[in-house]
C-alpha cells in the first residue's frame, strides 16, 4: 500500500484541475511522518498552503533527529528514511508552488 498525493484546483469547469504534483510514498514510512508532526492521511482537502507549515516542521525534525528516523526504516526494507526525507522535500515544494490549491490523499 501506498500514499498518493496530488493537487487539484478549482478552475470554474466541470472538475477540478490537477496540477502538476503526482506524489507517491509507501505507507511502511507512515511511522516515520506522524512520529515527526505530519499525519500525510490529515492533509487531505485541505489547502497546500496551510499544511506546508506543518510538513516543513516534520522535515526539520527528522533531519535533527536522523537515529530516531532511521531506527523505523521498514524492516521489509520498502521504504527508508534517506528516501523519505528527499520525497518529503518534494512533497513540501509541490506545495509551496501552489499553496492555493487542494491537497488530494488516497491511501
Amino acid at each position: 500500500m501506498s500514499y498518493s498525493i496530488w493537487l487539484t484546483i478549482d478552475t470554474g469547469g466541470p472538475e477540478p484541475a490537477c496540477l502538476d504534483l503526482d506524489w507517491n510514498c509507501t505507507s511502511n514510512c507512515g511511522p516515520m511522518w506522524r512520529a515527526a508532526g505530519a499525519n500525510l492521511a490529515e492533509f487531505d482537502g485541505k489547502l497546500a498552503g496551510d499544511c506546508l507549515p506543518i510538513l516543513e516542521k516534520a522535515i526539520g525534525e527528522m533531519r535533527a533527529n536522523p537515529a530516531k528516523y532511521i531506527a523505523m526504516n521498514p524492516e521489509n526494507g520498502w521504504g527508508s528514511y534517506d528516501r523519505l526525507v528527499p520525497a518529503l522535500h518534494e512533497l513540501a515544494d509541490g506545495f509551496s508552488r501552489h499553496p492555493k490549491a487542494t491537497v488530494v490523499v488516497s491511501r
